[in-house]
């Protein structure tokens, strides 16, 4: 399957991967033949990208952190336990410790030692998905620093916890698209502190965990907030939770600027490494996730169009690609499959959009509570 920005879907295109709400609710199951009006809403429901199959790349699979399944019921489990808590009810802590465990087992047992974060988020600030991705990354960047199951847990909880707050932050501040003024931006930053007061009023026993939550804005150099902590002053699991979460952030679009690319959230991490963020962990990151995922349209420094198809172990930067178009744009008539740990003097220079041919091939209709078979003819 392909990844291909909303912008470019056309009708008779399958969905090769689930779109859910930041709830769980499953918006459009995979294998779903798009028209006219299944693209209208998707566009305005705010997502950017979505994948796609094509029978090009019928053998090619998404190589992700956690299953369509555990990130689904993660979404269902945060949605509830979240809403207990606004409506000033005491959250059943059980669900949530269930769900930290299955991310810890899910991510333990997988043996890829690269990956990518699917990233199929509606374009406003979807604090739950934000959640799910940041504890995923966490343990999945603590299983290659070789930390404990408990730490891992810890790890996990505190990541899927750290933005709590938000609860508390109004939406018109939170969703601001302009400049934030210096008052606002004294509401966003409280938002560390508040995520650590609820943990302590409902998870009281997991100070490991609250610390993680409260200090996932703290920065080295001590530019950070809500304290200013520098250096080892900052928890070593809040340091891993601060790179997932600002590499998440960055690669979905706000109201306030437009997303970076994995590769562009990478090199930001990479640069500030030492000042900012800890080496240690951002080197682990840049091992083991992957610049362009696999779906990704991208393009070669012989000017060729290709679609990244293998991540490769050890080397994330250099997958193997299938090239499609070549330096003027042209389709092949045979693409090829390229591996850029052996052809080296090739690398990607940054990602690309093409126009894709529509496959012809009935599907299943399900979008939002609706099933029904379905033409393609656009209403």
């Amino acid at each position: 399957m392909i990844r291909i920005a909303t912008s470019h879907l056309r009708p008779g295109m399958i969905v090769g991967y689930p779109l859910v709400r930041d709830d769980g609710v499953v918006l459009l199951k995979e294998g779903v033949r798009l028209n006219d009006r299944l693209i209208r809403k998707i566009r305005e429901l705010g997502f950017e990208y979505i994948y796609v199959r094509d029978p090009g790349f019928a053998d090619v699979d998404l190589e992700e952190i956690l299953s369509h399944d555990i990130r689904r019921q993660a979404l269902v489990t945060l949605n509830e336990s979240f809403y207990q808590i606004v409506r000033g009810k005491e959250a059943a802590v059980e669900p949530l410790k269930r769900l930290v465990d299955e991310i810890i087992d899910e991510v333990l047992s997988t043996k890829k030692s690269v990956v990518s974060l699917i990233q199929l988020r509606q374009h406003d600030d979807a604090v739950f998905s934000h959640s799910v991705n940041v504890a995923a990354l966490s343990v999945f960047i603590g299983k290659f620093l070789r930390l404990s199951r408990q730490q891992l847990r810890v790890l996990a909880l505190g990541s899927l916890m750290h933005d709590l707050g938000k609860i508390r932050v109004p939406l018109e501040v939170l969703n601001k698209p302009g400049s934030l003024s210096e008052e606002e931006w004294h509401i966003i930053r409280k938002h560390s502190c508040w995520s650590a007061e609820l943990m302590s009023e409902w998870v009281s026993e997991e100070g490991e965990s609250i610390h993680i939550a409260l200090q996932h804005h703290e920065r080295l150099d001590g530019s950070g907030y809500p304290y200013g902590l520098s250096g080892e002053e900052i928890h070593f699991l809040s340091r891993i939770c601060a790179c997932a979460d600002v590499y998440d952030a960055l690669t979905v679009d706000r109201p306030y600027r437009k997303r970076f690319s994995y590769a562009e959230a990478l090199e930001y991490l990479m640069g500030n490494a030492s000042r900012l963020f800890d080496l240690q962990v951002v080197t682990t990151m840049v091992r083991h996730i992957a610049p362009y995922p696999v779906g990704e349209t991208v393009r070669l420094t012989t000017g060729e169009i290709a679609v990244v198809v293998r991540l490769n172990e050890g080397l994330p930067i250099r997958p193997v690609v299938r090239v499609i178009r070549d330096p003027n744009g042209q389709p092949l008539e045979k693409p090829r499959d390229l591996d850029l740990m052996k052809e080296l003097t090739v690398a990607i220079v940054g990602t690309a959009e093409v126009t894709w041919e529509v496959p012809q091939k009935k599907s299943f209709v399900f979008f939002g509570g609706g099933t029904g078979h379905d033409s393609g003819s656009g209403e």
